[in-house]
């Protein structure tokens, strides 16, 4: 068998077969749902490259516009599953029916190729074969859908990256948020298409097209497979529901944050009074030891909007809200580190009991406000002490 007739094959089976994997499943999320179609929708201009370079030219272009027509969803769905990982659901209504309109336009186009006379449509065929740039509906039927999911996917990465880069203004954990995943899987999407450009520039469309699109495909299906399996990235509705809740603080804080501090009418006096009070609360209450303290349940339990909480905390102690309360686990510990009675305790249980919820998370910490490690640290204290 030619190699690159088994290379699509076993790309094609990999995604045909993932696919009810991830969309029929029992008690389903549409999480799962939106992966599953981004798993499948690859597949039809996967398709349509093999028949244009390997099969008769009488089925390359119905194949083209219909596959085109296909794939122009990935781009509205790509963008939806990144929202429903930052914990925003999708909600159906009338302006999401705009993001129909590219698969409507290739619809058209291909409508009007049908209706053409026989000779315009043998023209059109041969401006692919002949690599004739110059005729416009080539270019639109061949480079317009692929431009519109590079926008949707610029567009969905810079809403995740600009998400994730408040989530230390909100949570004093991050492990439980999964950031990792939907970050990752932004950067391999992405890392590929720059790959692809980068290769056309000294190497044919025809290896690109039937060998390095399959091969990247096949590179996403692993990562989707591995990250699925063993990091839970595949949700039950109710695991989901439960996943969107951890969110919800983040998506009210970013709510209340279009207005900008330059517009904030707290004073002067008001924001020392925050500050004062905000202290007094963290050496009382000790609140940092709760490792699922998030910033709008700290606003509830010390009565200040959390705009206003967040605010005092990045002008006045100049950190964020994750590093502001890390520090306090940060100091806590080593308390604890040195206390004779905490001293038969392992060094990462003591990390749990001052709040940290992983050891990653804890590790990073120490070192960042110590410049060390804990064992470290440790040692140098009671050589001092000593």
């Amino acid at each position: 068998m030619d190699w690159i007739l088994f290379l699509h094959i076993f790309t094609i089976i990999n995604k045909v077969l993932l696919f009810p994997l991830f969309f029929f499943r029992k008690h389903n999320s549409l999480a799962n749902r939106m992966l599953a179609l981004l798993i499948l929708l690859p597949v039809f201009p996967i398709i349509s490259n093999y028949i244009f370079y390997q099969g008769p030219s009488v089925y390359f272009v119905p194949s083209l516009f219909i596959s085109q027509i296909i794939f122009s969803f990935f781009g509205p769905v790509y963008l939806f599953y990144c929202l429903q990982m930052i914990g925003k659901p999708f909600k159906m209504d009338k302006r999401k029916l705009l993001h129909l309109l590219p698969s409507f336009s290739v619809l058209v186009l291909f409508t009007c190729y049908l209706l053409v006379g026989h000779k315009t449509q043998i023209a059109f065929e041969q401006s692919f074969y002949n690599g004739n740039y110059s005729a416009w509906p080539m270019l639109v039927s061949s480079l317009a859908p692929i431009t519109i999911v590079l926008i949707y996917v610029a567009a969905s990465a810079h809403i995740v990256f600009k998400h994730i880069a408040s989530y230390k203004e909100v949570f004093s954990n991050l492990e439980s948020l999964r950031i990792g995943y939907i970050f990752e899987f932004n950067i391999i999407i992405i890392a590929e298409i720059v790959l692809l450009i980068l290769l056309s520039t000294f190497v044919s469309f025809y290896y690109i097209d039937l060998v390095w699109i399959p091969l990247l495909g096949n590179v996403m299906y692993l990562y989707i497979v591995y990250k699925s399996y063993n990091y839970g990235m595949i949700f039950s509705e109710n695991d989901y529901r439960l996943f969107q809740e951890k969110y919800a603080p983040l998506n009210q804080y970013l709510h209340q944050q279009k207005e900008k501090y330059s517009h904030s009418n707290l004073s002067a006096v008001k924001i020392e009074e925050y500050a004062l009070q905000i202290l007094t609360f963290f050496d009382e209450e000790k609140c940092y030891l709760d490792p699922d303290l998030n910033l709008s349940g700290l606003a509830n339990r010390i009565q200040i909007p959390s705009h206003s909480l967040s605010q005092v905390i990045n002008q006045k102690f100049g950190k964020n809200f994750f590093d502001f309360v890390n520090a306090y686990r940060t100091d806590a510990f080593k308390e604890k580190l040195l206390d004779k009675q905490f001293m038969h305790i392992k060094l990462e249980e003591l990390a749990y009991m001052c709040g940290f919820n992983s050891k990653a998370s804890f590790q990073r910490a120490f070192k960042k406000y110590t410049g060390m490690t804990p064992s470290t640290y440790r040692e140098l204290e009671l050589r001092h002490i000593a």
